[in-house]
Parts: structure tokens; C-alpha cells; sequence
């Protein structure tokens, strides 16, 4: 072998043996990049209405692909991270999603036998509020007591409540119902009076032949009764009385309800018309997943920054804010408006702009504001509400 070729190759397994002592895998530095490419991940926001195959997605979570809808605020809070998951694997800590699903919201409530008998007592009055020692709105306090004394009943689960009702005029002792609906919770329960049945309804006793006819019949009743002064959206329960001689009890006067909606007008039936409704929330990413979120992004209008440099006009950073519109953000300037600066500024302009949040603990802004750095720029700052104050949310 020529001694030229023969060096020449010392030297090329010479530089093999380097690599190898070096890395073990010679494609290791590689490897390296592109898990530091899979982890830097970007921030978006997005805005998505659920579909058929998205719905086939979180199945694995929530078994809801079937009926192509979410049963419950856990399906959604486990099923839609699997949905942004799977079909946005790039993005990350910072990003936003409104998602808009169908909500299966159950059915109409049919009475169970699990019926609980209260009598209110005066220290319940107090703890409830109650400074007088009754209730004067039957549709409001009823269904405030029922959960005070059964915060885990279900779907038709019902509560006679004897109480003292302030009529307008005086002070009476009277009994109310409530029940137990899955798409609202407890309701007082109006129940139709036993005239009816026969002054309104031409029926010969005290009940409709079945439970189906009670339901569908009740609108016409409410609808001629219930009327004035009534917003839309109002909920009611009203019960009613079915024959159910040859049925599973075997007696006649058997009591049920039906949940109503007051819309454009009218009462209608839940089961026709609100028991799928359309529902949105906002998701966060966190960092590691997509978690519920409540962020509220707004960017400072001029108005905005004028109303917080005139809280401020008396230091040189409020002046300066004032003369030019834009937050100086330069450390070696004299105008500086430092971390703490803005937190307070941001802070007075949330509780002075929003006064409904002032006491929410968890809620969540983005506020983007003008900050001048030696160039004029946006600048997003993060506020989060805890324990009745706000702090910077990093």
C-alpha cells in the first residue's frame, strides 16, 4: 500500500474512533434539536365549533360521539382538551381556545319517590339571610332552601317546604314544593289547582288520563295565566295530576311535572325545544394541557390611557403617559412606569371598568396596552384576581 494512503487512512479511522468516544450515537446533537423543536411550542388563539368527527375524538374521554354532544361540564373539561390536543399539537403555554359544542342539558323531570319534608326554622332563616323569619318570593327563596338542605339531589328528586310567606299584606304559615331539574337545578314547583282540571280543562275529576297529555296540555293553562311580567327565559315547573289506574301504581290522581321555558312569548315545553342547547367555553394552555379558562383579553383604548395618566398626573410618569399616550417603559428614563407601576394602574382601571369582577377570585385578564421602549410598541400584561386583589399572573 502506498505510505501516503496508508497515513491518510490512519488519520480517517483516527477521527471514526474520536467521533465514537465523543457521542455514543453519532446522531445525538440531532436528536437534541428536535426535542428542543417539539417543546417550543407557539401561542395562538383560536375560536371552533365542535364537529361530528371532533366529537369522535373525545370519545375515548367522555363516550359522547354517539349522540354527538357533551352531558356534563366534566365531559366537556375532558373531552375538548383531547379535541385541541389531537388536532393542535403545536401550540403551547399561552395559547386560547373558545369552543362551541352541543350541550345535552337531560330531560323533562319525572317525580321519583325520593321526597324530603322540611320545616323551616328560625336560626335557618338567619343563616340563610332572612332577617325577617320568611320568604316573599316563592320562585327565589324556595329554591335557595332546597339546596341549602340537599346540594346532591337529582333529576326529580322533590322537597315540600313548610314555611312562613309574607303575602304582601301579612305573615301566613303555608307548605311549597320544589323539585329537582337537571338543567336548572331546583325550582319551585307551581301545582295546578284542583278547579282547573274541570273550569278550564272540561276534564271530569282531578287529573288527565295520562302523564304525556298533562304535559302537553299545561302551556295553554300557562300561557293564559302566567303571562304578565313574565321575562324570557323564565324558567318554570308546574305540576299536575294523571290517571294511572292501569299503569304501574295503579292509582288515579298521581302527580307529576313538566319544566317550562317562557319564550318570544309563550311557555314551551323543555323536552321540544331546549333539552340539546348551544354552549361555549374558553380554554388556556397551561403549559403541560388545555384547561378551562376564564381569560379575558382587552387592549386599553387612548380614552383609556387618558383616564389612567389623570389618575397619575401628578407624578412625571402620569404627565408623560398624558402628554404622549404611551406607558414609558425604559428603566434609565425619569418617566418610568416599572412592573409594580403598571400593576397598580392596570389594577384601578379593572375595578373602575369591570366592578362586577372586583370580588371574583380566579378571573383572568390580558390587557394590552402602548408602552413607548424607544420605539412605540404593544405590551400585554397578565392579571389575575386572588384573594380580593389583583396580581400579575407570570
Amino acid at each position: 500500500m502506498n505510505i501516503m494512503k496508508f497515513k491518510q487512512t490512519l488519520k480517517y479511522a483516527a477521527a471514526i474512533v474520536a467521533l465514537a468516544l465523543m457521542s455514543c450515537d453519532p446522531l445525538e446533537d440531532v436528536y437534541k434539536e428536535l426535542d428542543a423543536y417539539a417543546t417550543d411550542k407557539i401561542s395562538s388563539d383560536l375560536a371552533f365549533t365542535m364537529t361530528d368527527d371532533d366529537y369522535e375524538t373525545a370519545d375515548d374521554e367522555c363516550g359522547c360521539a354517539r349522540y354527538g354532544n357533551f352531558s356534563s361540564e366534566d365531559d366537556v373539561k375532558v373531552g375538548v382538551p383531547a379535541v385541541l390536543s389531537s388536532n393542535h399539537p403545536g401550540l403551547g403555554k399561552g395559547s386560547t381556545a373558545v369552543v362551541t359544542y352541543d350541550f345535552y342539558n337531560g330531560s323533562s323531570p319525572d317525580l321519583r319517590r325520593d321526597h324530603y319534608v322540611y320545616t323551616v326554622s328560625p336560626e335557618e332563616y338567619d343563616e340563610l339571610g332572612y332577617r325577617y323569619g320568611n320568604f316573599d318570593d316563592l320562585s327565589k327563596d324556595i329554591p335557595i332552601y332546597a339546596d341549602y338542605k340537599e346540594p346532591d339531589a337529582w333529576d326529580g328528586h322533590y322537597m315540600d317546604v313548610t314555611h312562613e310567606y309574607y303575602n304582601g299584606s301579612g305573615t301566613e304559615t303555608v307548605t311549597s314544593r320544589a323539585v329537582y331539574t337537571v338543567a336548572y337545578g331546583w325550582q319551585y314547583a307551581f301545582i295546578l289547582p284542583d278547579e282547573a282540571y274541570g273550569d278550564f280543562f272540561g276534564e271530569s275529576g282531578t287529573d288527565f288520563s295520562t302523564s304525556s297529555e298533562g304535559r302537553e296540555k299545561m302551556p295553554v293553562y300557562l300561557n293564559e295565566n302566567f303571562y304578565r311580567f313574565v321575562e324570557d327565559g323564565s324558567v318554570l315547573v308546574a305540576q299536575y295530576n294523571y290517571d294511572d289506574r292501569f299503569g304501574s301504581s295503579g292509582m288515579a290522581n298521581v302527580p307529576d311535572v313538566g319544566l317550562y321555558i317562557f319564550t318570544a312569548g309563550e311557555w314551551l315545553l323543555y323536552n321540544d325545544h331546549y333539552q340539546v342547547t348551544v354552549e361555549s367555553l374558553s380554554f388556556g394552555h397551561d403549559g403541560a394541557t388545555w384547561v378551562p379558562d376564564n381569560t379575558i383579553k382587552n387592549s386599553l383604548t387612548s380614552a383609556d390611557h387618558s383616564a389612567i395618566a389623570a389618575q397619575y398626573i401628578d407624578t412625571p410618569r402620569g404627565a408623560n403617559l398624558d402628554q404622549f399616550g404611551s406607558f414609558d417603559r425604559r428603566a434609565s428614563s425619569g418617566n418610568y412606569w416599572s412592573d409594580d407601576n403598571m400593576l397598580e394602574a392596570l389594577a384601578w382601571w379593572l375595578n373602575n371598568s369591570f366592578p362586577d369582577v372586583v370580588n371574583v377570585d380566579g378571573q383572568k385578564y390580558v390587557l394590552s396596552v402602548i408602552i413607548y421602549n424607544g420605539a412605540v410598541v404593544p405590551e400585554d400584561f397578565s392579571l389575575i384576581r386572588e384573594a380580593g386583589v389583583w396580581v400579575m399572573n407570570n
